[in-house]
C-alpha cells in the first residue's frame, strides 16, 4: 500500500492543480468496477507477461476521449512503470488522500447486529470528536462478537465486544486457577459432606 499511497499522492496533487479531484475520484472508482466487471481485462493489466506497448494501446483505445486526461495520463504512468498491478491499491489510496484532503476519516464498526439509526448516529459523532474529523462509519455485522463492537479510526481499535469481554473473563479465570495449583495450597472437595 505504501507504493500506491506514492501513486495516489502524486495523483491527487496533480488534481488539486486542475480543481478536479473530486471528478479523478469518479473516475477511478467507475475504474476499478470496471475492472471488477471485467476479470480478464484486469488480468490483462496486471499480466507481467503482457507487454507494456500493448497495455499503453489499449488504455488510449478505451479511454482516450471518455475519460479526463488526467485519468489516462495516470494510468499510462503506472504502465511505463510496471505498475498497473497495483490500480486497485492506487484507487484506494487516492479515496483515502481525498478523505484526508476534505477532512475525513473512515471509521470501521463490526457489531453483532445492525446498528440502529440512533445509536449510528450517536457512534458517528462520538467517533468523529475522536478523530478530530469528519466520521465515515463502514459498518459490518458479525455475529461471533455475540454482542457490543469494535471501532477501528486509522490504527487504533477499541473493541468492546462481549466476545473479547469472555475471553478476557476466561484467561483471568485460568490465571487465576493457574496461580492457585501452584500455590502449594490443597483443596479437599466435598471432605465436609462426606462426614
Amino acid at each position: 500500500m505504501a507504493l500506491a499511497r506514492v501513486y495516489a499522492k502524486a495523483m491527487i496533487e496533480l488534481a488539486k492543480a486542475q480543481d478536479a479531484t473530486d471528478d479523478l475520484l469518479d473516475e477511478l472508482r467507475e475504474f476499478a468496477a470496471f475492472l471488477d466487471a471485467n476479470a480478464d481485462f484486469d488480468a490483462f493489466l496486471a499480466s507481467p507477461t503482457v507487454d507494456a506497448e500493448a497495455r499503453r494501446a489499449a488504455i488510449e483505445k478505451l479511454f482516450r476521449g471518455r475519460a479526463s486526461e488526467l485519468f489516462v495520463d495516470s494510468l499510462q504512468v503506472l504502465n511505463a512503470k510496471g505498475r498497473l498491478a497495483i490500480a486497485r491499491s492506487v484507487v484506494e489510496a487516492y479515496r483515502l488522500e481525498h478523505e484526508e484532503l476534505h477532512g475525513r476519516v473512515d471509521v470501521y464498526v463490526r457489531t453483532a447486529t445492525p446498528l440502529s439509526d440512533e445509536l449510528r448516529m450517536r457512534l458517528q459523532a462520538s467517533a468523529t470528536r475522536f478523530a478530530g474529523k469528519e466520521a465515515d462509519l463502514i459498518e459490518s455485522v458479525d455475529e461471533s462478537l455475540i454482542g457490543g463492537m469494535i471501532v477501528q479510526v486509522g490504527d487504533r481499535k477499541i473493541d468492546r465486544s462481549v466476545a473479547i469481554g469472555l475471553r478476557r473473563l476466561r484467561d483471568a479465570l485460568f490465571a487465576r486457577a493457574s496461580a492457585e495449583i501452584h500455590s502449594g495450597k490443597e483443596y479437599v472437595v466435598g471432605a465436609a459432606e462426606s462426614q
